[in-house]
């Protein structure tokens, strides 16, 4: 008996040719979309990933791991920008400030305790930096760096944070004046942008009001100081952009912790088919 053809067809040529112009035209209205959501999903993993270290860092001085810590940022323009933290266990910090000679106790004109390079001039400042710590220590700070993001300056800078607020300090950009400035940028990094268009002009910061110099006790370095859960820390408000950027966000933060997200949310009118930017507003 003869075995009945079996009618197998495949693609003809102007088929294959139709399938593949409307998977192009797809695409290509699809990829605009896609590229706007990755760059930014990129920023706001940065931010999170920043904030929580942070947050983590603080909470360690309340376990009573540290008794001062540092988050310290770098921005690189070849390496990207990197974020780390640092500590001091709470028996060095006693002991610092229990020793009228040490720098911790000193006037400190022209520098602060968070200096990104250390104030005494001790290579072994922060006890997450001693090759001796115990490795329970060590492991309680990390550093993570991001290639793909960036902040608004180049180059270094730090802000400190201790146990129930005693100790709170910044450096280099996050210092104006004495006064703590309490957010980070973060945007996404382009061969156009390598920093986010805007600056700390017209903040209002935090002082840092431990006593400076005069305080040589230290008070409890344990118990939270007087009037210190009465104290409601004010929201600053954040600067403006320079220009329009994208997927701006900033991490801020006060005294006692309190860290949160912002996210800078473009403002834009339309006259005649042409889009004009108008600044726009910070979001929390």
């Amino acid at each position: 008996m003869q075995e009945q053809e079996k009618n197998i067809k495949g693609f003809n040529l102007l088929e294959l040719l139709v399938v593949l112009s409307i998977v192009g035209i797809l695409s290509a209205v699809a990829y605009p979309n896609f590229s706007s959501w990755y760059k930014e999903r990129e920023v706001r993993q940065a931010t999170v990933r920043i904030e929580s270290l942070m947050k983590n860092l603080v909470i360690q001085t309340e376990r009573g791991t540290f008794g001062y810590v540092q988050v310290y940022f770098d921005n690189d323009e070849d390496n990207g920008l990197t974020v780390s933290s640092k500590g001091m266990t709470m028996q060095t910090l006693a002991s610092k400030i229990n020793n009228s000679a040490d720098p911790w106790n000193g006037d400190l004109i022209g520098t602060t305790r968070c200096d990104t390079t250390s104030p005494s001039g001790d290579t072994s400042y922060w006890d997450t930096d001693k090759d001796t710590i115990s490795d329970d220590i060590k492991d309680s700070v990390y550093s993570i760096t991001f290639t793909n993001v960036t902040t608004n300056f180049e180059g270094a800078a730090a802000v400190c944070f201790s146990r129930n607020g005693k100790f709170y300090d910044a450096s280099d950009i996050l210092n104006d004046g004495g006064a703590v400035v309490e957010y980070f940028f973060i945007c996404r990094k382009t061969s156009q942008q390598v920093r986010c268009p805007i600056d700390n002009t017209g903040l209002t910061a935090s002082p840092d009001n431990d006593g400076g110099g005069d305080d040589t006790d230290g008070g409890d370095l344990t118990e939270p100081e007087e009037n210190t859960e009465s104290v409601e820390e004010e929201s600053v408000e954040l600067p403006m952009p320079s220009s329009e950027v994208d997927n701006l966000r900033a991490v801020r933060w006060g005294r006692f912790g309190n860290f949160s997200i912002s996210i800078f949310d473009n403002d834009y009118t339309f006259v005649e088919g042409e889009r004009n930017w108008n600044g726009g507003t910070w979001k929390n």
